[in-house]
């Protein structure tokens, strides 16, 4: 009969959390606790884009917000001044888990490559025609 003592229950427990959360988005985190969806879930403020390696200004009125629901549907905020326009849509993991598929109503999807994916930072790339576009987003 097979027999387990507390101890090693508890690291045969570890090791199968950090083997099944260990990232494979190139900036980390190495691992988590927390799923993917979990993680991604909530709103997200855009901190910094960087087009074919140039960071790009952004004006301090000027804010671009993206929120994550559970049940896969996506809303895209830009407030500039006193305005704001709101777009919605859907997301998808894709390419197991390492791409963010975001459709917009109306205007097509686009497949964005995860850098890094924390609990306060979504780092995600897109290539389109030879231009290398990354967005730095800060959870809300």
């Amino acid at each position: 009969m097979f027999n387990m003592n507390k101890n090693n229950v508890i690291a045969l427990t570890l090791v199968m959390m950090i083997s099944y959360s260990c990232s494979k988005y190139d900036d980390g985190p190495f691992f988590s606790l927390r799923t993917k969806k979990g993680r991604l879930v909530g709103e997200w403020e855009l901190d910094k884009l960087i087009q074919n390696g140039q960071t790009q200004s952004l004006d301090s009125d000027y804010d671009i917000i993206w929120e994550f629901e559970r049940d896969g549907d996506f809303e895209q905020t830009i407030e500039y001044g006193s305005y704001s326009y709101g777009y919605n849509g859907d997301w998808e993991f894709d390419d197991n888990g390492e791409e963010l598929e975001i459709e917009i109503n109306g205007y097509g999807t686009q497949t964005f490559e995860i850098n890094r994916l924390t609990n306060n930072e979504l780092w995600l790339e897109i290539n389109d025609g030879g231009d290398k576009t990354e967005y730095e987003f800060e959870k809300n």
